[in-house]
């Protein structure tokens, strides 16, 4: 089963209509420029606690059936990944460990092989789903807000 990137494009604009409300009011950079139904993505701005910039990338092919790759880059796009690139206190690996970033998903080289891509809107145990790109942003925010380094 896929996504017609048509489809996945709209959604994707339309989303970002509701979550560029609340990028404004937190102070993030959205850069939406080379949004296409072939390139699904766009790349958000954040800052920490400290005043250090995180540039993180969601490529988001086949959304919504399955969620965001959500990436940690560098300003300039050519690094990505890296230990370097992301905030202290995330997951270790590095990875956004979260149902809403396929990266986290065993598929994808993540750690987790007990969640399943077609399941990534569900709630977990520790709160409510995390399903709309805006939620995205807010969740990656206040994670981030809280670091005072880089993992690497």
């Amino acid at each position: 089963m896929s996504v017609a990137p048509e489809v996945t494009l709209e959604v994707v604009r339309r989303e970002l209509t509701v979550a560029a409300d609340f990028a404004n009011a937190a102070g993030l950079l959205v850069d939406a420029g080379e949004l296409s139904g072939e390139r699904p993505c766009f790349t958000v701005t954040f800052e920490n606690r400290v005043g250090d910039e995180f540039h993180v990338e969601f490529d988001c092919h086949e959304y919504p059936l399955y969620p965001p790759t959500v990436e940690f880059v560098s300003g300039d796009r050519n690094e990505r990944g890296t230990a370097r690139l992301y905030p202290s206190g995330l997951h270790p690996m590095p990875c956004v460990c979260m149902r809403y970033n396929r990266k986290a998903y065993q598929e994808r080289g993540g750690p987790h092989g007990d969640w399943r891509f077609v399941d990534w809107r569900l709630p977990t145990a520790q709160g409510a789903a995390i399903d709309t790109l805006a939620m995205m942003l807010s969740d990656l925010e206040s994670k981030i807000r809280q670091s005072t380094g880089r993992m690497g």
